[in-house]
């Protein structure tokens, strides 16, 4: 017989167990999407309260479903775009159950990164890992921001951005430096897109928990460009085929770039519409690409000079010989400042695959033979996770703290290192 879930207090993957199993235990409905609209039902609950709104049973079944009903469509008036159909389709005694199963537990309260990791269990490593998209580890994340460093004026995009990980800790890291309130610094300054749909509803309800604002996220090709194309294969076909550049123009005046660009791109799948690739340059030298390459040359085309990158690339991107063209290209557009080698434990349990971070500083205009600079190359050996891809805990970590200060990782020293770094060889780092 299989193992009921046992709800723990504060553990919202143990949460999101006991919903799959009670969404799945009378329904083939997508328990994605059943759960997920029994949260943001749940997040308005919680956001709205002391106006008449309340989330939890009422006197029978049926009244507990007009009621979640009620507060879905809400939720889906206030926040165009979080969810695809304002109505559960469980039936009323089945919904019962589940709105009982969360009551007693906060959204809007919890610690925000266990709320993250309750996301990330609820869209599924499986789903995730078949397309090549492997939810970066917060401490990876955490260790990026602090090294670009981005200032509360600077924009930051992150053009494959998942459940807004990257965004979400450049959010916490200015909190404190904000001159306006977070609401309108989500609103004017950090920007997301991502491909897959089920990531950026995701997204958007961790934006409105940690900043109240999801506005410029957005579900598009990120890899589309003016000229691309019809791009038959590649469009998502109930939104409009905007560009990136689209999109910011037309919330922005004299758009010329992003200062700052933090991202995980997708690893795997090759591209081959001609439409697509013929729109770059690292795509002259083979016809069949693959997408992190595309992203790699996005990344650079989308930040302003002067403006800084951060990217997790697979190790052959920057090591293989096969490769070396992708790299002379790279290094005659852009001053790579660092590379932080990570361990094979830190994708796990997605992949073993190694990977690495860039971190550069686009140049004013493309130099025509290779500069002599000094190079920081930098090896992680412990990324806080162990073998079997769990967390590793420091001695006397508590659950609720951020993964920062509960992984025993060593990103402390990398963050160190890079500073140190920059500063001796005088590199134009911050903004």
């Amino acid at each position: 017989m299989a193992k009921r879930h046992q709800i723990k207090a504060g553990d919202w993957e143990s949460i999101v167990g006991r919903l799959q199993e009670l969404v799945l235990a009378n329904s083939g409905e997508d328990e994605f999407q059943e759960i997920f609209k029994i949260l943001v039902a749940k997040l308005y609950a919680e956001k709205f309260t002391g106006r008449g709104v309340h989330f939890g049973t009422r006197r029978s079944a049926a009244e507990t479903a007009a009621r979640l009903n009620d507060l879905l469509a809400r939720a889906a008036a206030q926040w165009p775009g979080i969810v695809d159909d304002a109505r559960s389709r469980l039936t009323d005694d089945h919904l019962a159950i589940c709105v009982e199963a969360l009551a007693d537990y906060s959204i809007c309260g919890s610690n925000f990164e266990v709320l993250d990791g309750f996301f990330e269990f609820l869209v599924g490593r499986a789903a995730k890992g078949s397309k090549g998209q492997y939810f970066t580890p917060r401490q990876v994340v955490e260790c990026c921001v602090r090294i670009v460093d981005p200032a509360p004026t600077e924009t930051v995009l992150d053009p494959a951005c998942g459940s807004a990980g990257f965004l979400v800790h450049v959010l916490n890291h200015n909190t404190a430096r904000l001159n306006t309130s977070a609401r309108r610094y989500c609103a004017t300054k950090l920007w997301g897109c991502d491909f897959d749909k089920r990531a950026v509803q995701v997204a958007k309800a961790l934006m409105l928990v940690a900043g109240d604002d999801h506005t410029n996220l957005h579900q598009l090709n990120s890899l589309a460009m003016a000229g691309t194309g019809d791009l038959m294969e590649m469009a998502i076909a109930t939104a409009p085929r905007l560009t990136i550049e689209d999109l910011t123009r037309s919330k922005t005046r004299n758009f010329h770039g992003f200062d700052v660009i933090l991202t995980n791109p997708p690893f795997a799948g090759e591209i081959r519409e001609p439409g697509l690739l013929n729109c770059y340059e690292v795509a002259k030298r083979n016809r069949r690409i693959e997408r992190d390459a595309l992203f790699l040359e996005r990344c650079v085309r989308l930040l302003r000079p002067g403006g800084r990158l951060g990217i997790v690339l697979p190790h052959n991107k920057l090591g293989g010989t096969s490769w070396a063209y992708l790299r002379d290209w790279l290094i005659r557009r852009v001053r790579v400042v660092a590379v932080l080698g990570l361990d094979r434990t830190a994708f796990l349990p997605h992949t073993h695959q190694k990977a690495s971070v860039l971190f550069g500083v686009k140049r004013p205009k493309p130099v025509r033979r290779p500069v002599d600079e000094p190079v920081l190359f930098v090896l992680s050996q412990s990324s806080g996770k162990d073998s079997a891809g769990k967390t590793r805990e420091r001695p006397g970590a508590s659950p609720d703290h951020p993964a920062w200060h509960r992984a025993d990782h060593d990103f402390d020293s990398v963050v160190e290192r890079v500073a140190e770094f920059t500063s001796a060889h005088n590199v134009a780092w911050s903004a």
